[in-house]
């Protein structure tokens, strides 16, 4: 009798599994437009990447690629930590000499990039200061390839 309640108990296993794998698809009607947004997302100029940033501050997106088919501007959000009070700084070297880009603050957290008119890549620090101290940042990397 053992050995039935134990081969029965790996069929029921196996069975749940197996509705559980197939349930998860047909669940998420969303898969296949995640995929699809993202391979779009990869195509578009702003493209996805791994963000570096650090105490609450986040840029997005965090990376643009100024080419033919997006010659810009684009606009970048950038947020800081919520119910703190500070001071946010840019700095980069996109602009000036290099001319790659010029990143200027817009209206509220929303920050212009322009494609400057020469090629190449380069990074902007949106720093974060609380109490007159670091407390956070993000970078947004750009390529500019016009």
């Amino acid at each position: 009798m053992r050995p039935l309640l134990g081969t029965l108990s790996i069929i029921a296993a196996a069975g749940m599994l197996a509705a559980c794998g197939g349930s998860q698809s047909s669940l998420n009607p969303q898969g296949p437009a995640q995929m699809n947004s993202a391979a779009t997302l990869h195509n578009s100029a702003i493209e996805p990447d791994v963000c570096l940033n650090s105490g609450g501050v986040r840029v997005a997106p965090c990376r643009i690629r100024f080419s033919a088919a997006n010659p810009g501007p684009d606009t970048v959000y950038v947020r800081t930590p919520q119910g703190a009070k500070g001071l946010l700084r840019e700095s980069d070297h996109c602009g000036g000499a290099s001319g790659i880009a010029t990143i200027t603050q817009g209206s509220g957290d929303a920050w212009i990039v322009t494609a400057g008119p020469t090629a190449g890549h380069c990074k902007a620090r949106f720093n974060y200061f609380n109490n007159n101290q670091k407390a956070g940042w993000a970078t947004l990397r750009i390529n500019n390839t016009l």
